[in-house]
């Protein structure tokens, strides 16, 4: 019996225990597997949400409506996931009115939104605290704010918001409903992330429209410039063939190149021997101060006489009635010759006269002067002579002007560039400061430095540190092109590239392990050291390697090798990923440049990492080119000179 009793005590105290486990699995353990599975699948939904959400690829490509853009596609991701409630989205225009950027379902399409302003009411509070939930027709705030009453008008019962007000802007996101039901965490958490993508986009669609806009004047400015100088080629081939006398005068010239002080001066100087000419002066027409100027280099003119000007409307002259009626006039004694103001003749001392005008196509631009100290020098073939060669002179006066212009338009393109390049630099530096104060200070508090932090606020930290890190690799990528475009020289110095393949490779193995890709390198057993700057060379394996990676699909292979060419020293990064279409190849060195299949892979980017390759290969003195075979994968190779043999040994 007292054995049966052991027995049945064991028996009991073993049945206790397996109910008091039962009892605390039920009680705690699946409460806290439901609440992981809960997490995990917001986890799911806040990357799915955000991977619909964000999109800076649009805001390179279209950096008018980037603004726009992404609000539309915040909320219709926010829509989706909540189709009973209706969202939209306003920005603060500069008079402060609230212009509306996008919305997704109920009334606001219907709305009078020229009365809903920033300066005062429900979006100015919510702009300016960040957060506001409010119930519509509330007495207390309903007759003061024109949104309220509208919202309420059509049937909704609740609103709820968030904004952000800086230097730059102001925005807010809304969310109302008609039903009486609360809302939920996820929207609340959502909308906070709508308001942070919506501002990072204002701020960068704005730097982006002024960069594009520098972009657009420059380039402008360049081919009506190149317009003008075509035309102006054309126009003295043109003349040139047609005329015979031309070839003689152009030989003339060319012999007097170095003597001459100028074009004109060349030209008066031969017209003055080959006609015994005791005047010759070219007048043009200032179209600044309508007169007829006496150029510099005119012949049988001293001192302040080549500053002679005249006013067109005084046509008691003659060189204003040539200039106007385009027809030769000549006299056998201008000093004595009522169509001339026998004042400047007597001064120059001269009788025979000839003004022939400079016409070019239907444009009068002046008149040449020619003068002899004797009575009826000018035979009619020393005319014809003079009237030929005032065409050649049109054509070369032209040219002069327009080089002069050309001259003045390239200093000002310069000068545009210049700005530019500053532009870029500071606005890159104003992003890259507050950047790394914000990536700090995401650091710190991921770190839990500032405090504990429950699940879901770590996650919305790691997505703000992952979209910081992205766009600070945008100013990086800016301020280095910039830095090259601007003359930034090459340390160059012997280097083993050997061992700045492995560290690329190195760098990228997690990167390359994460997206499901094998990433390998290869290299001689002997290679040469390489003559070039360490930094930026790393910086172009690096953009190669990275590049290599995000087009190629999982499962994929990227292999690096490095070659003793000679001279030189080669790189091949080889991927057999979507490759490169033919019509693409010629362009994806081009600056903010990408290619039309990569929707394939979904890769981002901002287009610059080759751009910045061909730049350091350049200035490395190197060549860069790539082969490509659409569907099978792309090989970009660099090469670099090799340090000398002498050098190699000595260090």
């Amino acid at each position: 019996m007292t054995g049966a009793a052991a027995v049945v005590g064991v028996l009991s105290s073993l049945c206790a225990s397996a109910a008091l486990w039962w009892w605390f699995s039920f009680r705690e353990v699946l409460p806290l597997e439901r609440e992981a599975r809960r997490l995990q699948a917001e986890l799911g939904d806040l990357r799915k949400f955000a991977a619909e959400a964000l999109d800076i690829d649009a805001a390179v490509r279209r950096p008018g409506h980037a603004l726009e853009e992404a609000a539309s596609r915040l909320l219709g991701a926010l829509h989706r996931r909540q189709p009973e409630l209706s969202f939209a989205a306003f920005a603060r225009g500069p008079d402060g009115s609230a212009t509306l950027l996008a919305h997704r379902g109920g009334p606001w399409a219907r709305l009078e939104l020229s009365s809903f302003r920033f300066d005062a009411g429900l979006l100015s509070g919510a702009a300016a605290s960040g957060r506001s939930s409010w119930k519509l027709g509330d007495a207390a705030r309903g007759p003061e704010d024109a949104l309220t009453r509208a919202l309420a008008l059509h049937g909704c019962c609740a609103a709820t918001s968030g904004g952000w007000a800086d230097e730059r802007g102001a925005g807010v996101v809304i969310a109302a409903r008609s039903g009486p039901e609360d809302w939920d965490e996820a929207l609340l958490w959502r909308l906070e992330f709508a308001v942070a993508a919506l501002r990072s986009a204002a701020g960068l669609a704005a730097g982006l429209s002024d960069l594009s806009t520098s972009r657009e004047k420059l380039q402008g400015g360049l081919s009506a410039a190149m317009e003008e100088l075509n035309a102006a080629q054309d126009r003295l081939i043109k003349k040139s063939k047609e005329i015979k006398t031309l070839h003689d005068v152009a030989g003339a010239l060319s012999s007097r190149a170095a003597q001459a002080p100028s074009t004109l001066a060349a030209i008066v100087s031969i017209v003055a021997r080959a006609l015994e000419a005791d005047l010759v002066a070219f007048l043009i027409l200032d179209e600044g101060t309508g007169e007829l100027v006496t150029q510099s280099g005119a012949f049988g003119l001293e001192g302040e006489e080549q500053l002679y000007r005249l006013a067109l409307t005084d046509e008691r002259s003659s060189s204003v009635r040539v200039f106007k009626t385009r027809r030769l006039f000549t006299t056998g004694d201008a000093q004595d010759d009522p169509q001339v103001i026998a004042h400047y003749a007597k001064m120059w001392k001269v009788h025979s006269l000839m003004v022939v005008p400079l016409v070019l196509e239907d444009r009068c631009i002046g008149v040449m002067r020619v003068g002899s100290k004797r009575k009826d020098a000018f035979s009619d073939e020393q005319t014809a002579l003079v009237t030929v060669i005032a065409e050649e002179a049109a054509i070369i006066v032209e040219t002069a002007i327009l080089n002069r212009r050309l001259a003045k338009t390239a200093e000002q393109l310069a000068t545009l560039n210049r700005m530019k390049d500053e532009f870029v630099s500071t606005v890159s530096h104003e992003f890259k400061t507050p950047l790394t104060t914000i990536s700090g200070f995401l650091t710190v508090m991921l770190e839990g430095d500032t405090g504990p932090l429950n699940q879901q606020q770590m996650k919305f930290l790691a997505i703000a540190k992952a979209a910081s890190k992205r766009l600070s690799g945008l100013v990086s990528d800016l301020l280095d092109l910039s830095r090259l475009e601007g003359g930034a020289k090459m340390e160059l110095g012997p280097l083993d590239l050997g061992r700045l393949m492995l560290e690329s490779v190195e760098n990228h193995q997690p990167a390359a392990a994460d997206a499901g890709k094998t990433l390998s390198s290869e290299t001689p057993g002997a290679l040469p050291q390489a003559l070039g700057d360490e930094r930026w060379l790393h910086l172009v394996l690096d953009n190669l390697v990275s590049n290599a990676i995000k087009f190629t699909h999982p499962g994929g292979r990227v292999r690096v090798r490095v070659q003793d060419k000679g001279e030189f020293v080669m790189v091949s990064v080889s991927d057999d990923g979507i490759g490169i279409p033919p019509e693409d190849r010629e362009k994806v060195f081009e600056r903010f440049y990408r290619a039309g299949n990569r929707s394939q892979v979904n890769a981002p980017g901002t287009g610059l990492g080759l751009a910045i390759a061909r730049e350091v290969v350049d200035k490395h003195g190197g060549k860069i080119w790539l082969e490509s075979e659409l569907g099978k994968g792309t090989t970009f190779h660099f090469v670099v000179p090799a340090a000398g043999r002498d050098r190699e040994a000595a260090s």
